[in-house]
């Protein structure tokens, strides 16, 4: 990604979340993200969608934006309609603080590091490339949930949306209790559903990967 698009992605991240977010403490954490982290130019995955620098801040745009029109063209017509089993709308603050911030565990996340590979003529050559190190390994959402809670008060439901986003890919190993944890997450709230779709739908239908 050139560094004029990640110039403008974070302008555009900075203005959704002055637009859509009004809670106290927004501007603090805006300013941890901006200063003391990588996340506007932070790859969003190692070797998968967006792996390349400023992969992260766009994702979480992709996100968002995709959970608004998932919001505005499926959900909120079936909830004015009396055919969801969640009849109170959702806040589009809550869609804006759990899609725009939910892969904050990516912060400081990914290393530049030499990598090697075989060319065309299979002979090796070196190239810059990502790795994994996880110096505070506290988990996936639960991190995320960890550093918001820093800077915003975050409501229940905005707590398990951004804690459950990965789904099902978050609880394969875990055992029967963790999936019946998981199932009642989804029927707590519609935010919780609705971020795992944003999420999906973004890093396999919209984002490509770079192969190195």
């Amino acid at each position: 990604m050139m560094d004029i698009e990640i110039q403008e992605n974070k302008q555009k991240y900075l203005d959704y979340c002055h637009q859509y977010i009004l809670r106290k403490g927004i501007d603090e954490l805006l300013d941890y993200l901006e200063n003391k982290t990588d996340f506007f130019t932070a790859p969003s995955s190692t070797k998968f969608h967006l792996n390349t620098p400023g992969g992260l801040c766009k994702h979480c745009l992709n996100v968002f934006e995709t959970a608004m029109k998932i919001n505005e063209h499926i959900l909120l017509p079936k909830q004015n309609a009396g055919e969801s089993i969640f009849p109170e709308p959702l806040k589009v603050e809550s869609i804006a603080i759990a899609a725009l911030f939910h892969d904050l565990c990516k912060c400081g996340l990914y290393k530049q590091t030499e990598k090697w590979k075989k060319d065309e003529n299979n002979r090796w050559v070196s190239y810059i490339g990502y790795e994994v190190n996880d110096e505070f390994p506290f988990g996936h959402g639960e991190k995320s949930c960890y550093v918001i809670n820093f800077f915003l008060k975050l409501t229940r439901e905005e707590l398990l949306a951004i804690r459950w986003h990965m789904g099902m890919y978050d609880i394969g190993e875990s055992g029967s209790s963790n999936r019946f944890t998981f199932y009642s997450a989804c029927d707590k709230s519609p935010l919780v559903v609705l971020l795992q779709l944003a999420d999906m739908s973004s890093s396999h239908w919209f984002e490509e990967t770079t192969v190195m």
